[in-house]
């Protein structure tokens, strides 16, 4: 599990209940199974169950992070 992540699923257990990923990431269940059930959230779906991977959720939000990487961008130089 990412550092940087670790402290919002502190206390969590492996598997995750979908009120979980909600209260966890500030949604609203209704969105939480929205996403689900799009795929956006990776989970399983056994019967009429979601199976949620907390460490599989949390890999989900470090590889769509919107923070740039940290090597040093290339800058454009103007044409002449």
């Amino acid at each position: 599990m990412p550092k940087h992540l670790e402290h919002l699923f502190a206390g969590y257990p492996p598997i995750l209940s979908a009120r979980d990923v909600a209260e966890v990431l500030g949604l609203n269940s209704k969105t939480v199974y929205e996403y689900l059930q799009s795929g956006e959230l990776p989970a399983y779906h056994i019967g009429s169950k979601w199976v949620i991977v907390r460490d599989e959720v949390v890999e989900y939000i470090s590889s769509t992070s919107n923070v740039a990487d940290r090597s040093t961008p290339e800058v454009a130089t103007p044409s002449s």
